[in-house]
């Protein structure tokens, strides 16, 4: 399967994993980078990102300013990066956002507590999109507050 660099190798969304970490992904839903028709499972690869994303800022990034947090779609076929100057710049605007955004190593010691209290604050944030009013979603054990 051929495709352009820009389908593989420049983010399309950022998509919130079921650990309250975001996969950056490519046009193909896959990893930035990544290509080939497999399935692929973002939690054996390095690729997710403990990074904070609010609602807010979910509006921001996102190519229709959609707050919800678990799927953000930098753009869309009616609005390709590399079709001319000035969808580069709306998404060169999102990217710009992206950059500034922090990520937190789990592998560092004195960044896992910020790395687990992101990943809960993301996950709470995304139950606002998913639950109906006055029905809880429990967390997964493994990022229940203690």
């Amino acid at each position: 399967m051929s495709a352009n660099i820009r389908t593989l190798a420049m983010p399309y969304c950022l998509d919130l994993q079921p650990c309250g970490r975001y996969a950056l992904l490519n046009r193909n839903y896959k990893p930035v980078g990544f290509s080939g028709r497999s399935f692929v499972y973002y939690e054996e690869y390095p690729v997710l990102f403990n990074i904070r994303i609010t609602p807010k800022k979910a509006a921001v990034i996102s190519f229709k300013g959609d707050p919800d947090p678990r799927r953000i779609i930098l753009y869309n076929d009616g609005c390709i990066p590399t079709a001319n100057s000035e969808t580069w710049l709306f998404y060169q605007a999102k990217l710009a956002i992206l950059t500034r955004l922090h990520h937190y190593n789990d592998d560092e010691y004195h960044e896992q507590d910020k790395a687990k209290r992101i990943r809960l604050a993301n996950l709470r944030d995304a139950k606002r999109f998913t639950e109906p009013k006055g029905v809880a979603v429990s967390l997964p054990p493994n990022l229940s507050p203690r």
